[in-house]
């Protein structure tokens, strides 16, 4: 396939795949319809019926996630090769990290593998850590050198000098966390120039949400200080770049890191007080820069991408629905797990006039 081909190819299968993204609408819709028909739609039937606990429904919904997730993948890699393709693999393995801190933590707590593995999402080989001979190392370091060689070895040489300096988990896990989207960035710098500048923007803009996230969190709920939380950031979001970034992590209250954001992010963070608030504003915000990309980017491999984290906080918001019914929960909480308005709210209004 020509490269023309293949970006004509890929703008088709994301525009078409595009349609099974949710509006506002459609899960009001989803809201209202009974468990077994959303079972049916959704092929859930094994989700709903084979979870005897809120834990086992949680692990089954999300493996349905990841194995929707997975399929749509693999249709959109098709006609991609080098550095496009290494975008989305890319993106992909942050559930496999998922997968690298339950055999950490595991080892950590002395485990059997046989306890950790129930844990452990099933996904392809082609992002799939060797799980078997992870377990078998003798250490947390010597499990992170053996990755160094592969596809993982940014990630876990970064996690491996973090812990060698600090030996302590919550450590380790923000080190994983920001090698991956350092490594996202280092990965966008090889691709064409058609794709580079686009891809820029919708990644900067995920990385700005969890960096916001990142920084309330450690700043005003796990206390650390200005350094310490500045040194667990990544400094080159799109909005929130190092300088900013600096001044953010020096404020001393939460209403004033929301005070000191550029203008869009002030606004859309607006008379938010609390984490949850602040993370589902970001959420939507981010939402509405993907969807932007996916509608009207020049870059196949942006749209792709764009498509996937939507579809990603799509099936999450489904599951959170799905589960909410299992557990027989009222329609009021049902709507504040998935981070719907509460029915007849002005915000609900006027989120049912927005078309994705």
């Amino acid at each position: 396939m020509t490269a023309t081909a293949a970006q004509t190819y890929l703008k088709t299968r994301a525009r078409i795949m595009a349609e099974r993204l949710f509006s506002a609408q459609r899960l009001e819709q989803l809201l209202q319809s009974p468990l077994e028909d959303l079972g049916r739609e959704f092929e859930l039937e094994s989700v709903i019926e084979n979870s005897a606990s809120q834990a086992a429904l949680n692990r089954a919904a999300e493996r349905a996630l990841i194995h929707t997730l997975m399929l749509e993948l693999s249709v959109l890699l098709r006609p991609l090769d080098g550095g496009a393709r290494g975008i989305l693999m890319h993106w992909t393995r942050k559930f496999e990290l998922y997968n690298l801190k339950a055999l950490i933590r595991g080892k950590l707590q002395g485990l059997p593998f046989e306890q950790i593995k129930p844990n452990l999402y099933d996904l392809p080989a082609l992002i799939r850590l060797p799980h078997d001979r992870l377990l078998r190392t003798e250490s947390i370091l010597e499990l992170l050198r053996s990755l160094e060689q592969g596809p993982f070895a940014d990630i876990a040489l970064q996690a491996r000098r973090v812990y060698e300096e600090k030996n302590e988990p919550f450590s380790l896990d923000a080190a994983i966390d920001r090698s991956y989207y350092t490594g996202m960035l280092r990965r966008i710098r090889r691709v064409a120039d058609d794709d580079r500048a686009p891809l820029q923007r919708l990644v900067g803009t995920l990385i700005d949400q969890q960096n916001l996230i990142w920084l309330l969190r450690y700043r005003f709920s796990y206390r650390l200080s200005p350094s310490e939380t500045y040194y667990l950031l990544v400094p080159f979001g799109r909005r929130l770049h190092q300088e900013r970034l600096k001044r953010l992590v020096n404020q001393e209250r939460f209403e004033l890191v929301i005070e000191q954001l550029p203008e869009r992010l002030r606004a859309c963070m607006e008379g938010v007080q609390d984490l949850l608030g602040a993370e589902r504003r970001l959420e939507a915000e981010t939402a509405a820069q993907a969807r932007d990309c996916l509608r009207f980017s020049q870059s196949a491999v942006t749209r792709s991408l764009a498509y996937l984290v939507l579809r990603e906080m799509d099936l999450k918001k489904l599951y959170a629905l799905v589960q909410g019914k299992v557990l027989q929960l009222s329609d009021p909480l049902i709507r504040i797990a998935v981070g719907m308005a509460q029915h007849g709210s002005d915000e609900q209004r006027e989120a049912g006039r927005e078309d994705v």
